[in-house]
């Protein structure tokens, strides 16, 4: 399972090239040219955010944003041509969620995005992507099945990748201060982790401890 998008936008080229931009970064995009096909769509697979266009053909952004936030709380942003104040503030109180008027810089389209996913700081065309706010992991686009003390553990690991980390440093800060357990509860979760995510990421560094490594695709 991959990070999705629905991307609604009724100017061909603009989807087009929105496309391809968000697949290069590592999402999967489905397409809409109007407000009822966006509907549609929506209702008929599940996204993770939806990209809305205010001035589309058959019903407009607002309309839809509204019919998806009573259907289901989706992450919505709007990217329109519509750069008053008066504009945006109307967006965000029907619900939108974040607001971004055209032209735009592709960084910062990227960048909101991927806040709005909680995926923000990460290179989604790593093997592993963490959606913190939800507590999953996607690895190679597959969530993976993780116990809350699991997840706890490779996040750890994830936020200092590259930098080898003792038993000690890791029982701290995925059990805290008043933790009974000792460094042998580490080497276990370790197995784990490394049964679910595969041996090559995880690094023994001796007479440390362990250390993260996450190369590309």
């Amino acid at each position: 399972m991959t990070l999705k998008i629905l991307l609604c936008e009724d100017e061909d080229k603009m989807r087009e090239l929105l496309r391809k931009f968000f697949e290069k970064a590592g999402y999967t995009v489905v397409e809409a040219s109007d407000g009822e096909t966006a509907l549609e769509k929506f209702y008929e697979e599940s996204f993770d955010l939806v990209i809305l266009d205010w001035m589309m053909p058959k019903m407009n952004g607002i309309d839809v944003a509204k019919s998806m936030k009573r259907e289901r709380n989706i992450k919505i942003l709007m990217l329109t041509a519509k750069n008053l104040p008066e504009d945006e503030v109307q967006a965000l109180l029907t619900g939108v969620d974040d607001y971004l008027a055209k032209p735009f810089h592709a960084q910062v389209l990227l960048t909101r995005v991927a806040k709005l996913l909680g995926v923000i700081h990460q290179d989604m065309n790593q093997p592993l992507v963490f959606i913190p706010n939800e507590k999953r992991v996607l690895l190679n686009g597959v969530q993976l099945s993780l116990t809350n003390r699991e997840y706890e553990m490779l996040y750890y690991l994830y936020q200092n990748q590259g930098l080898p980390l003792t038993r000690e440093q890791i029982l701290l800060a995925v059990w805290g201060l008043d933790h009974e357990n000792d460094e042998r509860t580490v080497d276990s979760f370790i197995r784990i982790l490394r049964e679910k995510i595969g041996k090559e990421f995880i690094q023994t560094v001796y007479g440390i401890g362990y250390r993260l490594e996450l190369s590309k695709k």
